[in-house]
């Protein structure tokens, strides 16, 4: 285990480690105020001298016990019908017989009235009066007989009539006596007699059922309903005279002055934990540069937890004010929708968790960061934020319409307007904070978005200014390089801002020497005629070393810095290197010597650089171009650059290029299309109307 740990440890390093760590507390800091605030001392009986808000939606626990346990006791005892009442009795009612029977064997014959009530009230145990036990006691057995059967039939059709509970036994007792009275029997000894024994026999024929008495219970207590207590609701005003109630309240939200809450505390730092660690994994999956390089896992985390701090802040005044899309719109700029909108939804679980924010501005505030998110995915001028503004506020109204329409009545709620009012408010943040902050982080964390891009393609730029006016021919075969590059990237899903922009910049390198460059040769003498092919070589692969050296002098980004350093690779200087060949035939030069130092190209957008940069080239010295001329040179080169292996490391799938090459053959055919030649003389004469 411990192994495990030190490998762990030396894979994340520990600048990133600390970063996570102090990330970490930062989470658990923040989520910390959503569930511990502000403390009171109060007792029962005492007044509060303050308004006690809720600080977030909870269950009120005391008053929902209370209503269960009121619940409960309202349920009466649930009766069933005891089928052995019947036989109960008819075993009692012989039992009464089988005494007297013996009774009549114990007694002598000449036994007293006196001395036969005495052994009857011991024995048989029926209180009777004494010259009516006298008569049951000479009855002979076939009589007794009778009267059992009798008392069995009279007990069970009583019991067949109606049911009695053991509360209802005295009710039972009187229908049994009035349904022997009923029988009309010849001597009234025999009816008191039987009477007395289904009084003293009578048993009931219904139960408690314990199982279906708790059923009915457990079905009172789930129709019981939870008492919600909002989060910013009063629960003690002020002047208000605590109850008991009111301090179990508090007490279930931690208010009470001195009182520990460890279960919260660990829940906020595993939710802290949690959200961590679903951040990273979401990040290493989606976008695992931010794991392999620290600065834009810096800046990651510092955008997490820094819009986890203002939604915390603006949930003060409204959970409708959260701008949970400004992150989206931030990192959308940054690098990539879908990692903003990933982190998006894992702050918008974070403050359900530890908020308790309405579940019903939580889809609000997603639906929001998911427009926001793709309406800046592009970037490409600056009125697209404008609409940006418009599309987030338009997908808040609608989705805060949709829900009270589907769960309320159609009139407005009370806060109807008030929530479309932060809902637009919540819009114009969403994009002027990333405005304002992206500056920042772009100079903080060296990391380039789409406005700091489009600010680099201005032609004003220095750079782009010196080549326009020490360079034009390399100024000019940038602007159709950025061209290709860009429609190249668009046929492929690759960043084609970015791609642009570097195309721009791929050849400042030239600015060192422009003359030594055909693309710069006007009416003069080729330099290149008086030097050796070796020599040449070095002159011109030396604009990768010289462009990345005016990179970092003019403090370019440094993901420029790619375009410059890779657009050639370590591709061969074919014309010097055949030239050289034909010089020494008897002793062939190294094409080591003759190619550029690279690298090659590491992703999509700089190999797509390196395809354009070569096909422009060749396209432009054709002569007689026609669109098939055209396409099988763009494919012949695609081809040649391939089999070089110089896209080996760029991720370009067969498909890609196939995808570029057409682009390339589309975007060649307009830029060095066929002009109609004009008749001798026309083209003066239309050059003197201009």
């Amino acid at each position: 285990m411990t192994r495990r740990l030190r490998s762990l440890y030396r894979a994340i390093g520990p600048q990133r480690l600390l970063a996570l760590l102090i990330s970490f507390l930062a989470i658990s800091l923040i989520l910390f105020t959503g569930l511990f605030t502000s403390q009171v001392s109060l007792r029962a009986g005492q007044t509060s001298t303050r308004d006690i808000y809720a600080p977030r939606r909870e269950v009120n626990q005391p008053l929902y016990e209370a209503l269960r346990q009121q619940a409960a006791r309202s349920v009466k005892p649930v009766y069933v019908t005891d089928q052995t009442a019947p036989t109960q009795m008819q075993q009692k009612i012989a039992k009464i017989f089988t005494a007297v029977t013996q009774l009549q064997a114990a007694l002598p014959a000449n036994a007293s009235a006196s001395a036969t009530q005495a052994a009857w009230t011991e024995q048989v145990a029926i209180s009777l009066p004494q010259a009516d036990i006298v008569q049951i006691v000479k009855l002979n057995a076939s009589d007794l007989g009778n009267l059992q059967r009798l008392a069995i039939a009279v007990a069970g059709h009583v019991l067949a009539q109606a049911n009695y509970q053991p509360a209802q036994i005295t009710a039972e007792r009187d229908a049994l006596a009035l349904g022997v009275e009923s029988l009309g029997l010849p001597q009234a000894a025999d009816t008191y007699f039987l009477t007395a024994v289904e009084r003293a026999s009578a048993t009931p024929n219904m139960h408690v059922s314990t199982s279906e008495t708790a059923r009915a219970v457990q079905q009172a207590l789930a129709s019981v309903p939870q008492p919600i207590i909002e989060q910013g609701q009063l629960i003690v005003a002020s002047g208000q005279k605590v109850t008991q109630s009111d301090i179990a309240l508090l007490r279930q939200y931690g208010l009470l002055h001195g009182q520990s809450n460890w279960p919260a505390a660990a829940g906020a730092l595993l939710m802290a934990l949690g959200g961590l660690g679903a951040l990273i994994a979401y990040v290493y999956r989606f976008f695992r540069q931010g794991m392999g390089d620290e600065r834009h896992l810096y800046l990651l985390l510092s955008v997490f937890v820094g819009e986890l701090l203002l939604a915390r802040i603006t949930l003060i005044v409204s959970p409708d004010l959260i701008p949970l899309a400004a992150m989206t719109v931030l990192v959308a700029m940054l690098y990539d929708a879908r990692v903003g909108l990933g982190m998006a939804v894992l702050i918008a679980l974070l403050l359900q968790a530890a908020f308790g924010i309405d579940p019903h501005a939580g889809v609000v505030l997603v639906a929001q960061a998911f427009v926001g998110a793709l309406a800046v995915q592009r970037l490409s001028d600056r009125s697209q934020l404008l609409r940006a503004v418009l599309y987030i506020a338009g997908m808040g109204l609608a989705a805060n319409g949709v829900l009270l329409l589907a769960g309320a009545p159609y009139a407005p709620t009370p806060g109807f307007w008030g929530q479309m009012g932060w809902i637009v408010v919540n819009a114009a943040l969403s994009v002027a904070i990333p405005l304002a902050v992206a500056p920042l982080f772009e100079n903080s964390f060296g990391v380039l978005t789409s406005l700091r891009l489009l600010e680099l393609s201005a032609p004003d730029q220095p750079l782009l200014r010196r080549l326009l006016l020490e360079a034009p021919g390399t100024y000019y075969h940038s602007l159709i390089v950025s061209n290709l590059t860009g429609a190249g990237c668009d046929a492929i899903g690759a960043q084609s801002l970015l791609a642009r922009v570097g195309a721009f910049y791929h050849d400042i390198g030239k600015l060192r020497r422009p003359y030594f460059f055909i693309d710069n040769q006007t009416d003069m003498e080729n330099p290149h005629d008086k030097l050796s092919p070796m020599l040449s070589t070095l002159v011109i692969t030396a604009h990768v070393k010289d462009g990345l050296e005016m990179a970092k002098e003019y403090r370019l980004p440094t993901e420029l810095w790619q375009f410059i350093g890779e657009h050639h690779g370590t591709t061969l200087v074919q014309y010097f290197f055949q030239k050289a060949v034909d010089q020494h035939p008897e002793t062939p030069p190294r094409e080591e010597d003759f190619r550029y130092e690279g690298p090659k190209p590491q992703s999509r957008e700089t190999a797509v650089l390196m395809l354009a940069d070569t096909c422009e080239a060749a396209v432009r010295a054709m002569r007689g171009r026609t669109t098939q001329g055209v396409e099988a040179t763009v494919r012949r080169l695609v081809h040649e650059r391939l089999a070089d292996g110089q896209l080996d490391q760029s991720d370009l799938t067969l498909r890609d290029l196939d995808l570029i090459s057409k682009a390339f053959v589309r975007v060649l055919g307009a830029v060095h299309h066929t002009r109609v030649e004009y008749p001798e003389g026309l083209e003066d004469l239309l050059r003197r109307q201009r």
